[in-house]
């Protein structure tokens, strides 16, 4: 189970059995406090960690942890669940895309984080620390405030090839279209795979956006998969998904504006134009092609772009 002693508690409130306890954990070095709740369940079982809000843009994810963490009931939770949203309170805060406002780091592009480095590699390293006490880890995220996607899950195929399966089938359980597999090793489910522990991330909204329908979806979505890891009870649903090897991620080599010529879910060819970037005059400065076939699983949604932002996101079959 995973173990979190004092100060992340509040005094006195140290979790036993069929019981939930909510505080803020500290990240040394720095001034961020996660919020957390801990819900300890009435019976033994496995220690599950949820995180929401990583990039603080995303607001589907942390609104469906925050609703999740009020509704789950230990006394019909087998296990522990430890639930943090939002990670990235700062950026929430700010309302910022990707990035951190403590030192302009992409928090899940630092994992497994350093004990002694920037905040956000403090924040990814406190995170890294609870990731390799659990047994399972679901990281929940949306289109940031510029990006249109369609939902869609990311499996680390690092580590433990049985491991890799395990994580590879409970993101199908989520019902979303697509799960794709990853060999990148610093983002936070390569760093929970590579500590042994298998899980997913989920990628489910809108432009910074969120609606009470996309949080019952991520809700049902993210029960399905605690029950199969028998933590909640009931009926595991499954659900028909499309596998697909790997995601190619398009970024900017320019500043500029950007013009997309392809739209969400739309099947391209190799070669065949993503879009191009601008200048303030209109002239084209770069223009965007697709290095394989696939599918369109993201795409940036601003007019405004800068240099070494991703574009888009083609998932390979």
């Amino acid at each position: 189970m995973i173990q979190l002693i004092h100060p992340h508690f509040p005094a006195g409130k140290t979790p036993t059995p069929n019981s939930k306890v909510r505080g803020f954990i500290p990240v040394p070095g720095t001034p961020v406090e996660m919020p957390f709740t801990f819900i300890h369940g009435a019976k033994p079982g496995k220690a599950i960690l949820l995180t929401g809000g990583v990039h603080g843009g995303e607001y589907p994810c942390i609104e469906t942890a925050i609703q999740l963490a009020n509704e789950l009931d230990p006394a019909e939770v087998s296990g522990t669940i430890l639930i943090i949203s939002p990670v990235n309170t700062a950026a929430f805060l700010a309302r910022m895309q990707y990035y951190g406002p403590f030192d302009g780091k992409n928090l899940n592009r630092v994992f497994p984080g350093k004990a002694t480095g920037t905040v956000s590699e403090r924040i990814a390293y406190a995170v890294y620390q609870l990731q390799q006490a659990a047994d399972f880890f679901l990281d929940l995220h949306g289109g940031d405030i510029h990006e249109g996607l369609v939902p869609f899950v990311i499996y680390s195929k690092l580590g433990d090839p049985a491991k890799a399966e395990q994580s590879r089938l409970a993101s199908a359980l989520l019902g979303f279209p697509y799960v794709v597999g990853s060999v990148s090793d610093n983002g936070s489910i390569g760093a929970a795979a590579q500590a042994g522990t298998p899980g997913f991330l989920a990628e489910l909204g809108q432009c910074g956006r969120w609606s009470p329908e996309e949080v019952d979806q991520y809700k049902a979505a993210v029960r399905n998969v605690l029950r199969s890891l028998e933590v909640i009870p009931g009926a595991v649903e499954q659900h028909q998904v499309a596998f697909l090897e790997k995601m190619l991620v398009t970024t900017a080599t320019e500043d500029g504006c950007w013009y997309p010529a392809v739209q969400l879910e739309d099947r391209v060819k190799k070669g065949q134009k993503l879009g191009e970037i601008r200048d303030y005059f209109g002239t084209v400065k770069a223009e965007y092609l697709s290095d394989s076939d696939g599918i369109v699983l993201y795409l940036v949604t601003s007019l405004a772009i800068t240099t070494n932002d991703p574009l888009c996101a083609i998932g390979v079959l």
